[in-house]
């Protein structure tokens, strides 16, 4: 009996924290609303610059430009520029005032920048010219196999070692 009112006493108590936080969640929504209202008003908003994916798209194309590149113009990364062009993000508002200067250029004028942008090579002293180094994911790839035949092998061997201790087991067992 005395266990069954201590549950419906924490039962009871439970109702009344989850009735208080529920009356607290709504009174920050509030809160947020009202914050956010006042700094709206207080901020100038300028003119909403229009976006377009397919322009970006456009764009990118008529100067026939990578992502690459035509990210390094905008100041962003290609992964934006993927997204811009496929209507899963808008850029932000630095992001599209840069989009629109760039926009007014021309072509030979933004492929200029794209040049002094990019850093002069150097040789380096003591290497000779050869053909680019191999990539460290090609030499992966080819070392899986090995370890994957390695890793067999052994399988098969412990395998064979558990069969030949059980049947040494049941020979022992018969001999007693």
């Amino acid at each position: 009996m005395p266990l069954r009112k201590t549950v419906a006493a924490l039962r009871r108590r439970l109702a009344q924290q989850k009735r208080i936080t529920r009356e607290l969640a709504r009174a920050l929504q509030r809160t947020v609303a009202v914050a956010k209202a006042k700094a709206a008003e207080a901020l100038p908003e300028g003119p909403r610059l229009r976006f377009s994916p397919r322009w970006v798209r456009q764009h990118r194309k008529r100067l026939r430009m990578g992502r690459k590149d035509y990210a390094k113009l905008v100041g962003v990364s290609a992964q934006s520029i993927f997204g811009w062009e496929s209507g899963r993000s808008r850029p932000r508002r630095q992001a599209l005032e840069a989009w629109r200067r760039i926009r007014a250029m021309g072509a030979r004028e933004l492929k200029a920048l794209l040049e002094e942008a990019k850093p002069a090579r150097r040789k380096r002293a003591g290497r000779k010219a050869r053909g680019p180094r191999p990539k460290a994911r090609g030499a992966r790839r080819k070392a899986r196999p090995v370890v994957r035949r390695v890793r067999r092998k052994a399988r098969r061997t412990v395998r064979r070692a558990v069969r030949r201790g059980r049947a040494t087991a049941r020979r022992r067992a018969k001999k007693k």
